[in-house]
């Protein structure tokens, strides 16, 4: 078998027509979108970087206040723990048995020669008034 050539009419290029209109505009918008998306990509790139370095300096700023409350509120417990014991040795002073003694004879009082013990009669509760619709919830 032979093989014959076309016919030269099917391989001109028709200009002018509808559908080559169509794929120089398709082909136009898609070099456009092409051109732009790699700006599009360089910019949200750029969007990426720049959010993660606001969120990891937020998170380093949150991590300096903290340790300046930690160091501040040290300083703090420090202050009451002095404070504290400062208060204890006070109050053991103030509690001394010489010293609330002295406090004793300047006032006129002094040792019992007798005691006694005392009882007191047991409390009576006083009689219910009313109805107690919740009273079983004791």
């Amino acid at each position: 078998m032979i093989a014959r050539p076309l016919p030269y009419e099917e391989f001109v290029v028709r200009t002018g027509s509808r559908a080559g209109r169509g794929a120089a505009r398709t082909r136009r918008a898609r070099s456009r979108a092409k051109r732009y998306a790699n700006l599009a990509r360089i910019f949200m790139t750029v969007g990426v970087l720049t959010s993660a370095i606001v969120v990891y300096l937020g998170l380093m700023a949150n991590v300096t206040r903290m340790n300046y409350q930690l160091t501040k509120l040290a300083v703090q417990r420090t202050r009451l723990v002095d404070q504290s014991s400062r208060l204890d040795d006070q109050i053991a002073r103030l509690e001394s048995r010489e010293r609330l003694g002295r406090l004793a004879a300047s006032l006129g009082m002094h040792q019992a020669q007798t005691f006694a013990q005392v009882t007191l009669p047991r409390a009576v509760p006083p009689p219910p008034h009313g109805v107690a619709f919740l009273g079983w919830l004791k």
